[in-house]
């Protein structure tokens, strides 16, 4: 990147960071715990491209979830949402197994050089009203959304969230970037 790419504010996309989706591991125990919290899946979110590269990229990703799902016994769909994103969604009894396959896709897409692609990485939760802890690959930090009716959320209840957890999780700090996902088919 250049200066005058700096001065404009024109600069790249800074690069993926998957690591930290293994720190919900060991936040699960507390949010199934302490928060009486019950895991319904995950799912990840990334733009496709029509490039034959990444054409190739999601053929391995689909070969690559066939077998691994045959040996966790992990549930997957493939869709593309209203704005065109590709979600794979996962349903699994173990969680251990949905973080594992996240991270297996993420880094499947790194290594193809599409990491860039990455948005979010999801896990869904039910308790008294559906709770998303959102991963933002870019920041790699994670934040709550509880969405309510009428396409709000319940900001309280994020907020009381991310007091209990900013401790296990790697918390986005600017609340600015806590962005909604309406209608996450996870």
């Amino acid at each position: 990147m250049g200066l005058l790419d700096s001065l404009l504010g024109k600069g790249r996309l800074p690069k993926p960071k998957p690591d930290k989706l293994f720190a919900m591991s060991t936040a699960y125990v507390t949010l199934s715990t302490n928060l009486s919290l019950i895991s319904k899946g995950a799912g990840i979110c990334f733009k496709p491209l029509e490039a034959s590269k990444f054409q190739s990229a999601e053929t391995e990703i689909r070969e690559l979830l066939q077998q691994s799902t045959k040996e966790t016994n992990t549930q997957y769909i493939i869709k593309k949402d209203s704005y065109d994103y590709m979600w794979i969604a996962l349903n699994d009894p173990e969680f251990e197994d949905l973080v594992s396959t996240l991270y297996m896709v993420s880094e499947t897409l790194t290594e193809h050089d599409f990491g860039e692609q990455l948005l979010c990485a999801v896990f869904k939760f039910r308790g008294e009203s559906d709770v998303y802890w959102i991963y933002n690959f870019k920041h790699a930090t994670f934040y709550p959304f509880v969405p309510a009716d009428n396409k709000k959320r319940d900001s309280s209840y994020e907020f009381r969230l991310r007091s209990i957890m900013e401790k296990e999780l790697p918390v986005e700090k600017d609340v600015e970037r806590w962005y909604p996902l309406w209608d996450i088919p996870v």
